[in-house]
């Protein structure tokens, strides 16, 4: 009986001492045990992002700035070079493959934070008698897609239902280009011409074989890449053949460094790779190291700032 008693009463201050503690800490305590865990206001959208879907395979390569690459030899660079273009920089959890499985097609993320939009608009360089991307996001999505390239000697016209057809090529500048005369344009001057200034740009994929070094330094001075949701670029850092020709030299410093630069001012822009791909027919193998590498890489980006 007594034993009983004793059980009883510790119970009974037990029940006390939490009803007490409950009454001076206020409803504080209740709405922890109920609410649930947030993501606190004070987190970049990157930063929450990851926090809510976690990527357990992120391996992100933080560029240094521009002064420190600057003072980088070229096997340092090329080194650098390779780790970031193959690496991830967020987590997108639906890839999926629009167009071809092999060359052709493009890897496009699909989650609803990036997907395109109702009345979304694509542009696509780089066609080559190749419309399987642009028809595949037609299908898909619906938008309205702008495929342009120079080089097929075919008139401006609709490809088929909403994909129209530009013989017009992507550049730094809106001169002819050299050599073959093609029609060349800035982004922010082909859009003004189709009417689309003022029209953000669900996905821009650009595909147009070292151009990209022309096309994107202007893209980042003009501001123009800011509402541009979703971009996909083949990026090429040429090599250079040796005497002998049996084999290929690294590609040269300067260009290690200015694509590169490139990439860190892709990123300050808030433009972070979810998706990268190596071309192999442009493999070789380095001598620093004796490793194999490739010089093209398909790179997938989203941009947060725009989630």
């Amino acid at each position: 009986m007594r034993g009983r008693n004793s059980v009883l009463l510790v119970l009974l201050f037990l029940v006390s001492f939490t009803a007490v503690y409950i009454l001076r800490s206020g409803p504080n305590v209740l709405q922890r045990f109920s609410k649930k865990e947030e993501v606190p206001k004070s987190l970049s959208k990157l930063d929450e992002y990851r926090q809510r879907y976690p990527d357990p395979h992120n391996d992100t390569v933080v560029l240094p700035l521009k002064e420190v690459m600057q003072t980088m030899d070229q096997g340092a660079l090329g080194d650098l070079y390779h780790r970031y273009i193959n690496s991830l920089q967020i987590f997108c959890r639906k890839v999926i493959r629009l167009g071809k499985l092999d060359d052709g097609g493009w890897d496009f993320c699909d989650d609803y934070r990036f997907r395109p939009r109702n009345n979304c608009l694509v542009y696509s360089y780089g066609i080559q008698f190749d419309f399987s991307f642009d028809d595949a996001i037609v299908k898909k999505y619906n938008c309205e897609v702008h495929s342009f390239d120079p080089s097929m000697r075919v008139g401006d016209h609709k490809h088929g239902q909403n994909v129209f057809f530009h013989a017009t090529g992507l550049s730094g500048d809106n001169n002819p280009s050299r050599g073959t005369n093609w029609k060349m344009r800035t982004l922010q001057k082909q859009r003004e011409e189709l009417g689309h200034s003022k029209r953000p740009i669900d996905v821009l994929k650009i595909d147009i074989e070292e151009y990209e070094y022309l096309a994107v330094p202007n893209m980042l001075q003009t501001g123009i890449l800011k509402d541009i949701r979703q971009m996909a670029i083949e990026f090429h850092v040429t090599l250079k053949p040796d005497r002998s020709r049996r084999y290929k030299e690294e590609p040269p410093r300067d260009k290690y460094f200015f694509a590169l630069s490139l990439f860190k001012d892709l990123y300050d822009l808030g433009f972070r790779i979810f998706w990268t791909h190596r071309n192999p027919t442009c493999k070789f193998f380095s001598k620093k190291g004796n490793v194999e590498r490739v010089t093209c890489h398909e790179v997938s980006f989203v941009n947060i700032n725009n989630m």
